[in-house]
């Protein structure tokens, strides 16, 4: 991404100021239909649907500071839009995601990544329990621990982790898509698959730091 990420001068939404989501979210949508490339939700205190439903043409990122409330990017449909959360994100983050980006740098919830479509997610550190639950396209990765039945009754899509750090019963239900395995860099997965991890890591580069060396590079 070209947009500038570290610019004192991107636009701050103040959650506790505001509270309500669908005003938070409005004005959010308000500061990308000017052409803001990023802006920042300041003060999340568990707010739910923060970046929640959002659909549009847009580029750039949204930074949510702070504890975000559940749901958090649920329904996210704006390929050209990175939401980035700096803090713990409740259960149900990246519900239904259908094209776009979330990158969660703290633990997460239950529930991350349930009906994906599209987009892809990442998890940087700790999940709660049934990540990627009926997730049916899109990909997910998941660099910490996850808690029980991981990929439950997965019908597409693909997400990447570490098998030793899956929880009980992972995959039950599986029905189609891929559950593959970080384990060694990657260096059992197909071309395709490393290519892509790369682009992944690249793409969030600016946020996950050392983080970017779990992911296998291309060959």
């Amino acid at each position: 991404m070209s947009e500038d990420l570290s610019g004192p001068d991107a636009p701050q939404v103040s959650i506790p100021d505001i509270r309500d989501y669908e005003r938070i979210n409005a004005e959010l949508v308000d500061h990308l239909n000017a052409g803001h490339t990023r802006v920042r939700l300041v003060g999340a205190e568990g707010q739910r649907f923060l970046a929640a439903g959002l659909s549009g043409p847009w580029k750039g990122v949204v930074d949510v500071e702070g504890r975000a409330g559940p749901e958090l990017a649920a329904g996210l449909n704006a390929p050209g839009l990175t939401v980035v959360c700096h803090g713990f994100a409740a259960d149900g983050a990246g519900r239904g995601l259908r094209q776009g980006r979330l990158v969660l740098l703290d633990n997460a919830g239950d529930g991350l990544a349930y009906a994906q479509e599209g987009g892809w997610i990442l998890a940087v550190r700790n999940v709660g329990h049934r990540a990627g639950l009926n997730q049916r396209g899109g990909v997910l990765i998941v660099l910490g621990g996850l808690g029980r039945l991981a990929g439950e009754r997965q019908s597409g899509g693909k997400f990447f982790t570490f098998r030793d750090r899956l929880g009980l019963h992972a995959g039950l239900g599986h029905r189609a898509g891929q559950l593959l395995d970080l384990a060694g860099n990657g260096s059992h997965l197909e071309q395709a698959d490393r290519d892509l991890l790369a682009q992944i890591a690249q793409d969030a580069a600016p946020w996950i730091g050392d983080a970017k060396s779990l992911l296998p590079a291309k060959q």
